[in-house]
């Protein structure tokens, strides 16, 4: 891995970057993640032109085994874990994820070094009709299949139509799409975000859902970047590249699943939404046993983040989520 460094002229002075002439980014190999590695290296390039990105491909245990139902599977990190790996072997300079895969507490050793400007936080229906995914949803006759590989979004899907036959399936957004497409479910529930970085999906085939009751994943629709912590050379750059806006909707989100301990297993949501009126979050937390929905709301500042997402999980668990998860966890003991 290169490790040299350059230094580029200006009309007034001479600027020396810290950062390497090449950068080694380590990816799952999936279309998707293929497509959100090129997102990043245009961003890289935008910000130097003579970068050279390299991408290395990794195959995670989320990939290799598409039966389990992630509800089964438990923990976070099944598409993260090897991927950061070859950032601690040394194998590449960063690993890119999307942000909403990965556990509360990083590896020793790795930070998060660069969140870009996020991409749609909301989820979506695909299937049905209508210009919004209520209305699609609305639209949508007694019993039809609608899949989903999400706990969060089988519990709101039961709390909003608990008529419809809620199906988990598993594979890539490319294949998800094409079991719609194929018909082996009439419609599904999916992260907008894959869709519009994935392309090649007409909009009028699928309706945004209203973040507000349709919680998102935390820290869905954006992209983290990880490195060794002892990597200040890479601070520069990836700075150029950052949206503080999103590093603090993330860093809430993340704060507020760490405190109510959520995996696959446990569905929850939050959305953090930064503006110049500061930082609006809202967060939910269901019951796969009594499709019970726990909601609630909290503002602040940016600056605030973190203690806004625990703020906010604290009074979920004071609503009656503490009980929630310990029925849950009850339920994994007895299950297993």
């Amino acid at each position: 891995m290169s490790t040299s460094r350059r230094c580029t002229s200006s009309s007034s002075s001479m600027m020396t970057k810290e950062w390497p002439d090449r950068i080694v980014v380590a990816s799952r190999g999936s279309q998707l993640a293929m497509r959100q590695t090129e997102i990043l290296g245009d961003l890289l390039r935008a910000a130097d032109p003579e970068l050279q990105v390299d991408v290395l491909t990794v195959s995670t245990k989320g990939d290799k085994d598409k039966s389990i139902p992630f509800s089964a599977i438990g923990a976070k990190g099944i598409f993260t874990t090897e991927v950061s790996a070859e950032v601690l072997a040394g194998n590449a300079d960063v690993a890119l994820h999307s942000a909403k895969d990965l556990t509360a507490e990083l590896g020793p050793g790795t930070a998060l070094i660069c969140i870009p400007r996020r991409a749609d936080a909301r989820d979506v229906v695909v299937g049905g009709e209508g210009v919004s995914g209520e209305e699609r949803l609305a639209s949508l006759s007694t019993g039809t299949r609608v899949g989903t590989s999400s706990m969060r979004r089988k519990v709101l899907l039961t709390e909003a139509r608990p008529n419809l036959e809620v199906v988990e399936f598993r594979g890539n957004l490319d294949t998800r799409l094409r079991k719609v497409a194929e018909g082996e479910v009439d419609a599904a529930v999916l992260a907008a975000a894959g869709i519009h970085r994935l392309g090649g999906v007409d909009e009028n085939q699928f309706g945004p859902l209203e973040p507000t009751r349709w919680v998102p994943s935390p820290a869905q629709g954006a992209l983290a970047v990880e490195a060794l912590a002892e990597r200040t050379d890479l601070a520069e750059l990836f700075e150029r590249i950052g949206s503080p806006a999103a590093a603090a909707e993330v860093a809430c989100e993340r704060a507020f699943s760490a405190r109510l301990e959520g995996g696959c297993s446990v569905p929850l949501g939050c959305h953090a939404q930064a503006s110049e009126r500061g930082l609006l979050v809202t967060g939910m937390l269901g019951s796969p046993l009594t499709d019970q929905v726990l909601r609630d709301r909290i503002s602040g500042t940016p600056a605030e983040a973190e203690s806004l997402g625990v703020e906010l999980a604290e009074a979920i668990l004071a609503a009656g989520g503490g009980e929630i998860l310990e029925d849950i966890k009850a339920e994994e003991i007895q299950r297993s």
